[in-house]
């Protein structure tokens, strides 16, 4: 019985993973349980606190991520079973959808387990370059923002061109 867990549980990895590449959305969230938590420092905790993450919140951020990022690349490697809880490393690529810039770096995953399900997550990874990454995203699609209406045609009072 214990075999047969541990290799539900690296299918687990396999799974998530292949589900944020294919940005389902729905089938991330059925294999979390409902108490689900996140751990993880991104760059926008301006405070620089880790603070638990629901499975409601991982959906929004998800959804967010997927509608503005194109996923190039989401594999898991050098996966460590251990019971219920797993390590692993993920290899990303993500590609901006408005500047299409990309980014290729590497997630490294606390995954635990329970009754099927992941249960927790905690996530590292190189915070000053996905903060850099952003920045750059933001200062691209910000000059775009300033050619469009530079070269937008004018409006009406009706807000028509």
């Amino acid at each position: 019985m214990a075999a047969d867990s541990t290799i539900n549980n690296a299918s687990l990895v396999h799974d998530i993973c292949r589900c944020f590449r294919e940005k389902q959305l729905a089938e991330i969230v059925s294999l979390l349980s409902d108490d689900f938590k996140l751990r993880v420092l991104l760059p926008t905790d301006t405070d620089g606190e880790i603070r638990p993450r629901s499975r409601a919140e991982v959906a929004l951020l998800a959804h967010a991520s997927m509608g503005e990022f194109d996923i190039l690349r989401f594999e898991p490697d050098d996966i460590t079973l251990n019971g219920e809880m797993i390590s692993s490393v993920a290899h990303v690529k993500f590609r901006h959808k408005r500047t299409g810039k990309e980014l290729e770096t590497q997630f490294r995953h606390a995954w635990q387990t329970a009754d099927g399900k992941i249960c927790a997550l905690e996530q590292t990874h190189d915070l000053q370059l996905l903060s850099d990454y952003i920045d750059s995203i933001q200062a691209v699609a910000s000059g775009l923002n300033q050619d469009d209406e530079a070269g937008a045609a004018p409006r009406t009072a009706s807000g028509r061109s």
